[in-house]
């Protein structure tokens, strides 16, 4: 027999349990947070630059020590950017909670993988930064070079505003002209979970910025643009003075508007006279880049059209004392030359310095053709350099070399060479006027000339980036290396398409002449 009234009472009693269930799972799903529940992570300082890795919620982030600053700065259009009444606690406030160590060199400031912003730690944490309120009028937000000054300036320090883009990385100036506002720098966006790294390892340097054209002599009123050598990022600023100065914080700035945005503000700068340009990349994330000085001198006068004697066929041993000398109207000529004097040569990326130094006497085609992709030998190297230097020849001179008879065509312009102490033999019996000669050899040999024709010290034109740029640096022999540092940083030299040097590579003809030509423009 079943008993109903229990079986009544039991089923009501179940009913009543699996409601109050019910209840408490919807009274746990829409109750708030209590003091008790886990708080999202704001932000993650952590590497091998910190003692520990620390999670910050937002409610902890504001709890810290709070500082209030107002900052300036300019973004790459340019134009004047005001940051006012930033709110919330100093990175150093943050690395500190953290074990800032003191060896930290690198900060990173990371959304994501894809999204991030670099510094050096001394950027951030010990380079003097300051809010500059002079001119914050409306008439000085697009104007550039800037005309206010630093007049007030505040001294600030590099905060996480809490108060705006959601925890947005914020530094002062250096200087009233530092562009700081750049692409993806003063990153927001970081207390939605994003990642201070701070690391140990050394900063990488930035590269010197590029001057084309080379330095030397130029004509009169030819404009020179600065280039960092990888492109320009938003970041790498190409700084320089005309003065003497060292470029810094502050000097002029050649690349301040991006090229995509008013391209018309990176005036090249006109060459009148001499003029020395000192010039260095400072950008976020690595350290200064070396100075580097090209030097300018003008009198090859500019292009005027004038149409002169065509000397291009003169020959080799016409009128020596004249024919090497190549004045300042060879390029004048080169230019006026018929196109098809040397077949072999239109369009060859080499043709005008040929042509120019073919108008000057200087060198010359082998029969009717130059054949610019030959061999330079060490004869032919000989008479070029003889010629573009002026150094006088005298016929008949006596040589020990056994392998340079007194009739042959090279014999006057090696003596002259060799007692101007440009050239050498290899050995005391062999001058081996037929073998090649080496982009290495040419360098050390067109370093010894430029010694003997410039009586400054040159020696501040040489930098160690005139050769750590090539990536096959460790082929120069150790005895040239300074030498190739010196033609490269005057501008006489230059790589590879690839990034090379191919400092043991034989030197063809059209090489050899575009380094004969530079020469040249060096030392007049």
């Amino acid at each position: 027999m079943i008993n109903i009234r229990g079986f009544r009472l039991n089923k009501l009693l179940a009913i009543v349990v699996v409601g109050l269930s019910m209840v408490a799972g919807l009274l746990v799903v829409v109750a708030p947070q209590g003091a008790g529940a886990a708080e999202p992570v704001a932000l993650t300082v952590t590497g091998d630059g910190v003692e520990k890795t620390v999670q910050f919620t937002l409610a902890e982030l504001q709890a810290l020590p709070q500082k209030t600053y107002t900052y300036s700065g300019y973004n790459h259009w340019p134009s004047l950017q005001i940051f006012k009444d930033m709110k919330g606690p100093t990175l150093k406030t943050i690395l500190d909670a953290a074990g800032l160590k003191d060896n930290a060199t690198m900060i990173r400031c990371k959304l994501s993988d894809d999204v991030y912003s670099e510094f050096t730690k001394a950027q951030l944490l010990d380079e003097p930064r300051y809010y500059f309120p002079d001119g914050e009028d409306e008439d000085n937000l697009g104007k550039w070079p800037p005309t206010r000054s630093e007049r007030g300036k505040v001294p600030v320090e590099t905060m996480l505003a809490l108060n705006e883009s959601n925890g947005k990385i914020i530094y002062g100036q250096c200087a009233l002209n530092e562009p700081t506002c750049c692409k993806n720098q003063m990153l927001g966006g970081l207390c939605e979970g994003g990642t201070i790294e701070v690391f140990t390892a050394p900063p990488a340097q930035w590269e010197a910025p590029s001057a084309d054209p080379a330095p030397g002599h130029v004509a009169t009123g030819t404009k020179v643009t600065l280039q960092h050598r990888d492109g320009t990022p938003y970041h790498a600023i190409v700084y320089y003075t005309l003065d003497g100065s060292g470029p810094a914080y502050g000097s002029d700035i050649f690349n301040i508007s991006y090229p995509t945005f008013q391209p018309e503000l990176n005036k090249p700068i006109p060459i009148n006279g001499s003029m020395v340009i000192k010039t260095k990349t400072i950008g976020m994330g690595k350290l200064d880049s070396e100075v580097v000085t090209y030097q300018y001198n003008t009198g090859l006068p500019a292009q005027s059209g004038a149409v002169e004697e065509n000397t291009a066929g003169k020959p080799a041993d016409a009128d020596k004392a004249g024919a090497n000398k190549l004045d300042n109207a060879a390029e004048d000529k080169a230019a006026a030359a018929p196109a098809g004097d040397f077949a072999d040569i239109d369009g060859h990326w080499a043709r005008d310095d040929i042509k120019a130094l073919v108008a000057g006497g200087v060198i010359d085609g082998t029969g009717a053709a130059f054949n610019p992709e030959e061999k330079t030998t060490r004869a032919q190297f000989a008479q070029w350099l003889v010629r573009a230097l002026r150094i006088e020849v005298k016929p008949g001179v006596a040589l020990s070399f056994s392998d340079v008879p007194a009739g042959a065509w090279y014999h006057d312009d090696v003596a002259a060479a060799v007692k101007a102490g440009l050239l050498m033999g290899v050995d005391d019996n062999t001058f081996a006027p037929d073998e090649s000669i080496t982009r290495e050899q040419i360098a050390v040999i067109i370093t010894r000339a430029l010694k003997m024709k410039i009586t400054e010290d040159l020696s501040h034109s040489i930098t160690d980036q005139g050769i750590d740029k090539f990536t096959d640096k460790e082929d120069i022999s150790p005895w040239a290396r300074q030498d190739i540092a010196l033609a490269v940083s005057c501008g006489i030299i230059s790589g590879m398409g690839d990034g090379t040097f191919a400092p043991q590579a034989t030197a063809t003809r059209a090489e050899a002449a575009v380094m004969v030509l530079r020469l040249y423009k060096q030392v007049q």
